[in-house]
């Protein structure tokens, strides 16, 4: 069936339900035409749409995430007015659409494939040459859009200034990150409870593995391990929180509703999965004080997904996510930041010095909160430098250093099986 029809069909259930006072189906059913809407247009097509048309506040969230634009609903939003509301601009949104390039019908076409191939079942190996080839396929094509320049040149002229690269420099980063960001999602999902057929886990190099279950003998409590978004971040946990004893209880804090597998196999290990946003705080702290708990975080987000405090980063005052560092407090438990990313095609996994997180003499919460928070803030700037085409959230870099909120209308998404 042609997308634009069966969006419209969409809309007129959604409609439909909506009179007939059944909000949450109504709300499901245009989230799913906007859904496919999005799905025909390039990514930066939709960026410029959303220039011109934004996303109405306070709606649910738009996310960007490696397989297309998802919008993530939590019950509250199945409501009277958040159902007329979102219903309201899906049926203007046609009209914002520009006509179609063979180009881009193509790229689309392409960028299905990639996406297809990631939710598929086959080992990461093989995903990566398809990717490869793909990603080879679509470059060229890319460079033929005009949405797609303009926005690949503004966020040229963003990074130009923070990670002091010449143009040519950056745009080979900004290509080489476009392969990462599908192929460390597709390692991510060997994990996922779909993936049961796929082999165990991949073997990581760890220089620091023997380190590390000496540090966790002196330190038996409870720890708050940190990452960013970079290389097989949920593999790298899962095999960080396996060198522990049998039956300790691993706290993974996420915000996608879909989630990783509830145990590691064979490691004794339990998976609390508590989402962001609907689960309470209180719920980690509380368990960080029983004192048998390793809480997973990462810590590279803005203020779309919590309350931020004011650090350096990359030269620039930047706003990030005070959670973590909150969090480790209140649950008494220090901080253990570590970092995973692919060198020379081995996935390698970097632990840093563990953080006291105990508030100091004549300090505040909130200031602990932040000197902490700086502190991981510098630990992410080294990471990514080191490897820029590997962290996740590379093109969102400039709006990092602005008050602003997000980048061209969209919020990048923790992948799946994120804890963030």
């Amino acid at each position: 069936m042609n997308t634009r029809i069966a969006a419209a069909r969409l809309l007129m259930e959604a409609g439909a339900a909506h009179r007939d006072g059944n909000y949450v189906e109504a709300l499901s059913s245009t989230c799913k035409a906007l859904e496919q809407m999005f799905a025909c247009r390039e990514p930066s097509v939709i960026r410029a749409l959303l220039r011109e048309y934004p996303w109405p506040s306070g709606a649910t969230r738009l996310l960007h995430t490696e397989v297309g634009l998802r919008i993530e609903l939590s019950p509250q939003d199945f409501c009277a007015a958040a159902s007329k509301q979102v219903l309201e601009y899906a049926s203007g949104m046609p009209a914002w659409f520009s006509r179609r390039t063979f180009v881009e019908v193509v790229y689309v076409f392409l960028q299905r494939m990639a996406a297809d191939c990631l939710e598929s079942a086959l080992a990461p190996w093989q995903q990566q040459r398809i990717l490869r080839v793909l990603h080879r396929l679509r470059a060229p094509l890319k460079s033929r859009l005009p949405a797609a320049i303009a926005h690949r040149e503004a966020v040229i002229l963003g990074l130009s200034p923070l990670l002091h690269e010449p143009h040519a420099a950056l745009r080979r980063l900004l290509q080489q990150h476009d392969f990462y960001f599908e192929y460390n999602y597709a390692k991510r999902c060997e994990h996922d409870e779909a993936a049961g057929s796929l082999p165990a886990q991949p073997r990581f190099v760890w220089p620091d593995r023997k380190a590390y279950a000496a540090l966790v003998r002196r330190h038996p409590g409870s720890r708050v391990l940190v990452t960013i978004h970079m290389g097989d971040f949920v593999g790298a946990f899962r095999s960080i929180a396996e060198q522990v004893e049998s039956g300790r209880t691993v706290l993974s804090l996420q915000r996608e509703s879909r989630s990783p597998t509830t145990d590691a196999p064979g490691s004794g290990l339990h998976l609390q999965v508590l989402r962001h946003g609907v689960d309470a705080p209180l719920e980690a702290v509380a368990g960080l004080r029983k004192g048998d708990r390793s809480l997973g975080v990462l810590f590279d987000l803005r203020d779309d997904f919590g309350t931020t405090t004011e650090v350096m980063f990359f030269g620039c005052r930047a706003r990030l996510v005070k959670g973590p560092a909150l969090l480790a407090i209140a649950g008494r438990a220090p901080i253990i930041p570590f970092v995973t990313w692919e060198s020379a095609g081995v996935d390698v996994i970097e632990m840093e010095d563990l953080i006291d997180t105990r508030v100091l003499q004549g300090e505040s919460v909130a200031m602990a909160a932040t000197r902490i928070t700086q502190r991981l803030a510098l630990l992410a700037e080294r990471w990514i430098r080191r490897a820029p085409a590997q962290w996740k959230y590379l093109p969102s870099l400039p709006g990092y250093c602005h008050r602003s909120g997000t980048l061209n209308g969209l919020v990048t998404a923790p992948a799946r099986g994120a804890h963030s």
